[in-house]
This record gives C-alpha cells, sequence and structure tokens, in this order.
C-alpha cells in the first residue's frame, strides 16, 4: 500500500524515536532521526572525524562554531589537521496510508495530499512550539510549506510521485530573502531616507511595533503578528490623543484614566473625534471596517485560541499600515491646527 510522507528538518536536535503530538485534528506520531553532526564540507578529513563528532576519537583539540540558519543548525569544526562544516538537525517524518486507487484521480489525490500536509505541518509547528518553550530556544522559527518535502512512496520506501509544489515553493523563498546590502536601493528611496533622518521623530514606537509584527510574520508566526498590529495601533492612537488632551488643558491623571478604560474602538471613533476633530468611524467608513476585521481577528486569538493563517496576518498588516498612515494625518492636521500662525 503505498503512503503519504511528509519530511522535514527540525531547527534543532533530537533524541531518535517517536513522538505523539497533540493537534486539532487528533494524536499524530512524528518519526525523529537524530543527527549529531554530519560534515557535508570537509577539509582534509580523517576518517573519524567524518563519521562523527570532529576529533571524538583521535584527542585531536578541535574548536567547534554552532549558529541557526533557518531551518539548518549549522556547525564548522576546526582542528589542527581538518576543517568541517554540517549540520546537527533532527529529521522529522509523518507518514499515513494511501488508497492505492486515489493515485489514479489526480485532483482527488491534490485533496488528499493538502489536508494531509495541513495536519503534518501543524503537528510540526506544535513540536518546535513545545520544544521551543522547553529549551528556551526563543529565536526558532515555525516551519513552513516550504520547509517540508512531500511524497508518495512505496512499501519499500521508493518515491511514486514527488512534491508538486517544491521548485515554486523554493523559489517563493529564494525571493523573500532577507538583504543587508542598501547600496543599490533606487534615488527615490535614498531621498526618503535623506528626508525621514532629519525628522524630530522619525521612528516612534508604533512604527517599531510595526517592523516587529512584519517580523513576527516572516518567522511564521501570524499570532504575533496580529496582536502586535493590534498593539502598533493602540500605542499610536494613545500617543495622538495624549498629546491633543494635554493641549485641551486635561490633566495627567485624567489622561492616563481615561486612556487605561477606554478600548481601541472608542479611541479611534469618540475619543478622537472629540480631541482631535477626526472620527475614523464618520470619517473614513471603508478603513473604519477593516480596522473591526482586524479587531475581532484580535480577539478570536486572544479570548477564543483561533489560530489564523498567514493570509488573515498579511491583510492584517495592509490594514494596519492603512491605520496608522491614516493617524499621521490626523497628527499633522493637529500640529498645523494648534500652530501660533494658523
Amino acid at each position: 500500500m503505498p503512503v503519504l510522507v511528509a519530511f522535514a528538518s527540525l531547527p534543532f536536535g533530537l533524541r531518535e524515536g517517536t513522538y505523539d503530538i497533540a493537534t486539532s485534528h487528533g494524536t499524530i506520531t512524528a518519526h525523529i532521526t537524530a543527527q549529531r553532526y554530519q560534515p557535508f564540507l570537509s577539509i582534509n578529513p580523517g576518517a573519524e572525524q567524518a563519521e562523527g563528532e570532529p576529533g571524538a576519537t583521535t584527542g585531536d583539540e578541535v574548536t567547534t562554531y554552532t549558529w541557526y540558519d533557518h531551518p539548518f543548525v549549522l556547525r564548522a569544526a576546526f582542528g589542527r589537521s581538518f576543517a568541517s562544516l554540517g549540520s546537527i538537525n533532527s529529521g522529522a517524518t509523518v507518514v499515513e496510508p494511501l488508497d492505492e486507487a486515489i493515485l489514479e484521480k489526480p485532483e482527488a489525490l491534490d485533496a488528499v495530499r493538502e489536508d494531509f500536509v495541513a495536519r503534518a505541518l501543524e503537528a510540526l509547528n506544535n513540536l518546535v512550539a513545545v520544544v521551543r518553550r522547553q529549551g528556551h530556544l526563543y529565536h526558532l522559527f515555525d516551519l513552513r510549506r516550504d520547509d517540508m518535502d512531500l511524497t508518495v512512496r512505496s512499501d519499500d520506501g521508493s518515491v511514486i510521485l514527488e512534491d508538486p509544489l517544491q521548485d515554486d515553493l523554493i523559489r517563493e523563498e529564494m525571493a523573500h530573502t532577507e538583504t543587508f546590502d542598501l547600496v543599490g536601493r533606487s534615488e527615490a528611496w535614498y531621498r526618503e531616507l535623506s528626508r525621514a533622518l532629519r525628522e524630530e521623530q522619525p521612528v516612534d514606537l508604533a512604527d517599531e511595533l510595526l517592523i516587529e509584527a512584519e517580523r513576527a510574520l516572516v518567522q511564521r508566526f501570524p499570532r504575533q503578528a496580529i496582536a502586535t498590529c493590534h498593539t502598533a495601533l493602540e500605542a499610536a492612537s494613545s500617543t495622538l490623543l495624549t498629546s491633543a488632551m494635554l493641549r485641551r488643558g486635561v490633566a495627567d491623571h485624567q489622561v492616563d484614566q481615561m486612556l487605561s478604560t477606554r478600548n481601541l474602538t472608542s479611541k479611534l471613533g469618540p475619543l478622537m473625534g472629540r480631541y482631535c476633530g477626526y472620527n475614523l468611524r464618520n470619517e473614513n467608513r471603508r478603513l473604519w471596517q477593516g480596522f473591526g476585521r482586524v479587531n475581532e481577528l484580535r480577539n478570536d486569538i486572544v479570548h477564543r485560541g483561533y489560530r489564523p493563517t498567514y493570509q488573515d496576518a498579511e491583510q492584517t498588516l495592509r490594514i494596519t499600515r492603512s491605520l496608522l498612515h491614516w493617524l499621521r494625518m490626523v497628527r499633522q492636521r493637529n500640529k498645523v491646527s494648534s500652530s501660533p500662525n494658523a
């Protein structure tokens, strides 16, 4: 009987064995293969070093460096007579029997395959989440579909069908690779950089929180991305309202009391209208509806344990950017209106 096989390199090393993982679909078993050190590049190594931990059997003094470059944990080892580079990842495999008749029905096979990969991915990310917490490995990313290889195999392990999405997923991942080389950016980008550097406060708390939300999504944490977007909106609206209230002579303790007892819907609506002259509900109905979706999504996550999709988080980021742009507009107009020359 053929089987569906989902394989992924884990971003850590674990003891070899089977691990039962609770998911929303029930318990799923993952088979973990330990990998202490497997050099894939060596310079003048001895036979002993190629097989296991470098220097373990020769007495040769060894210096090692280990770092994490998702999804691999890489290690470089240096001795007097050799150098090697390899990884110490464990591999995780989830296997499920497949009805042989479905191989002749491509559309039905696609549906079964996608259902299986969703369940396997949830199981492996639950494993990552628990290890991240238990091992205090806070920099670990969740796995994504492009970190997984999905095949159909026969009883003897030979491949019947390769992963149909692998090439596309690899290209997509490469397109999102981060780069720190900004020399080639456009003239317009550099003009905007110069303008921002001359601002009195070019980057405020809301800007930093938005960056953290974007980073959370890149690192495969859609829940954190959405929660951080909501916090960014809270920070931006509260900062704007604080300035407006103080200009109107509201005492500090009254400002603190009002902002701490009102929710974000009230701040963007009635409070913003009263103290800044712009009520989002009245000024921009479409953006107000977008905010409603963000607010509901955040509440579903925090209060009901909803697991958002990558698309949920992308939409939340788009709406948050638009809302922050609207708040900057309100802040600028309030500055102009409060100017002595206005």
